[in-house]
């Protein structure tokens, strides 16, 4: 009988243990997991133009399915639905500044995300492209600072 207790309470003591490693792990994984959520890409390409000294930037909110960015002038917002590898994005809204210099890209900006069909994203690169998967955009993942 003492044998029995002993060994009943030593196989307590280390199922306690086990739980709370699985407890810390699954914390680690879910800290990893919200900073994987936004993801900020920096758009070098737009229809085919480079345009990288421009800083148009989107950033990707994974939890809200929400993008948003610099549009050239404004910054903006948009939700968004994605399937795999397939996007659609509502009508994006934006600050009103207006800023003559850049006025058309950011009108050809706007027009052409909502026409974004596919979002490629690979280990440091975004790609958008349309339903017969011409690149509209591509980005170059912003580093963490």
């Amino acid at each position: 009988m003492k044998y029995l207790v002993i060994i009943l309470f030593s196989m307590l003591l280390s199922n306690t243990n086990t739980c709370n490693e699985k407890k810390n792990v699954a914390d680690h994984q879910e800290k990893e997991n919200q900073t994987d959520q936004e993801i900020t890409f920096l758009i070098a390409t737009l229809n085919g133009n480079e345009i990288s000294n421009k800083k148009l930037y989107i950033m990707f909110d994974e939890k809200r399915s929400a993008a948003t960015g610099n549009s050239g002038c404004n910054t903006f917002s948009s939700k968004y639905i994605v399937d795999k590898e397939t996007i659609s994005f509502n009508y994006p809204i934006a600050t009103k500044m207006y800023c003559e210099e850049n006025a058309k890209l950011e009108q050809e900006f706007f027009k052409t995300l909502i026409q974004t069909k596919i979002r490629i994203i690979t280990k440091d690169s975004l790609f958008l492209k349309d339903e017969m998967k011409n690149i509209l955009f591509s980005g170059v993942k912003k580093s963490k600072e």
